[in-house]
């Protein structure tokens, strides 16, 4: 049996998946109306702004274009977030995504409120996450993940020194990342607990494609439990209408899907399931075929085959408290209605007897997508690949 079968976060994204299907089989195949169950998982975009300019990031030119001051403004208050905090489901999981969530100068005292009350995961680039801020992430932490407090933390790093710097526009942004995981991991293991899990999210794109194999590596020596290779996502000329228009205006010529040389990408996927499985290190792809991963990448997979569970499940709130199922539809906004009342309003049950009978353009790269047949997730057995568990980036 491979070791990577037996990290504790892919047991516990397993069994999260798992009940995930349970908790939505009912409303995704009965309700005609588009009605769900309440929520369990919600996306806090505490702020769109970041300290860095990644290369494959769809708002790159939004950040090159609009000024700081502009960027922030509208954006929900220190008092505001923590009314969204109150609004959500007791058991349900908080994550914390931006932007960079440290670019908010108060988004300590919003996770500190929020870890008294729900399970939290947030996603950083951890450039930010000061000795100080680490050893205070660890401290709000439960001794057992699972329990309310910071329960996960997903860390981005897209290649080696070098490359991660060129990706990421900023040199030294990779010593920074690492320390930050670094500590945080000493910091919980000073205190002997076993949360916070950290996840390393890589971005599979041409720039870092030869240096996927030292992955596992990097995350193994920074003390992630688990890595994350995600596809990316597309990039639009346009983006600022995508929410506030009807998804299906677009179309899959306007999307400019990002292409990788199939036997490259092949080559570099195996050579980090390899190392991965040398290591001792869990490695998750796509909820897909290893075919479809390729496919991505060149002549883009058959949306039909796919279905979303996400938007029977989670709800996205983002920086100016726009309400959205996910964000290429904007249904709300907590300014205007309680969450509550936009959960299973008219708006977001539309969208979802829409999304259930067929995909948008958009959708293709999202890493809430899931193929709807059974799969095996791994390279053809006659190529001797090392195994790989199937996940997704929310979760983060």
């Amino acid at each position: 049996m491979d070791a990577t079968a037996y990290s504790p976060m892919g047991l516990i994204t397993r069994l999260y998946r798992g009940l995930t299907r349970l908790y939505t089989a009912a409303p995704y195949r009965l309700s005609r109306s588009g009605a769900s169950f309440p929520a369990q998982h919600y996306f806090l975009e505490v702020t769109r702004r970041c300290n860095l300019r990644c290369k494959m990031c769809q708002y790159i030119e939004w950040y090159k274009t609009t000024p700081g001051r502009v960027q922030a403004e509208g954006e929900l208050t220190t008092d505001e977030w923590r009314n969204v905090i109150d609004q959500t489901a007791r058991f349900s999981l908080l994550t914390f995504t931006g932007g960079e969530v440290f670019v908010r100068k108060d988004f300590m005292e919003i996770l500190e409120y929020a870890c008294a009350r729900r399970r939290v995961h947030f996603i950083s680039n951890a450039t930010m996450l000061t000795e100080e801020r680490a050893r205070r992430c660890a401290e709000l932490a439960p001794k057992w993940f699972g329990m309310r407090g910071f329960n996960f933390l997903g860390v981005s790093i897209d290649g080696t020194r070098d490359v991660h710097d060129v990706i990421r526009a900023q040199t030294g942004a990779f010593d920074r990342s690492i320390a930050g995981v670094t500590t945080l991991r000493e910091h919980r293991d000073r205190l002997g607990k076993h949360a916070p899990l950290i996840h390393m999210n890589t971005v599979v794109q041409d720039e870092n494609l030869d240096c996927l194999p030292e992955m596992p590596r990097i995350a193994a020596d920074a003390g992630a439990d688990v890595l994350n290779l995600l596809t990316e996502m597309r990039s639009l000329d346009d983006y600022e209408r995508v929410g506030l228009v009807d998804p299906g205006e677009f179309s899959r010529e306007d999307i400019a899907m990002p292409t990788i040389n199939r036997a490259r990408l092949d080559k570099a996927l195996r050579g980090a399931l390899a190392e991965a499985r040398r290591l001792g290190i869990e490695v998750r792809l796509p909820r897909m075929p290893y075919e479809e991963v390729l496919n991505h990448y060149d002549q883009g997979y058959d949306l039909a085959q796919f279905e979303c569970r996400a938007v029977w499940m989670n709800l996205y709130i983002g920086a100016k408290g726009g309400v959205y199922p996910c964000f290429i539809q904007k249904v709300g906004n907590v300014r205007e209605k309680p969450l509550k009342e936009i959960w299973n309003g008219p708006e977001l049950r539309r969208f979802r007897q829409r999304r259930r009978e067929s995909g948008f353009a958009l959708c293709r790269g999202c890493c809430e997508l899931e193929y709807a047949g059974r799969f095996n997730p791994n390279p053809a057995p006659a190529q001797q690949p090392a195994p790989a568990t199937q996940d997704t980036a929310a979760e983060g």
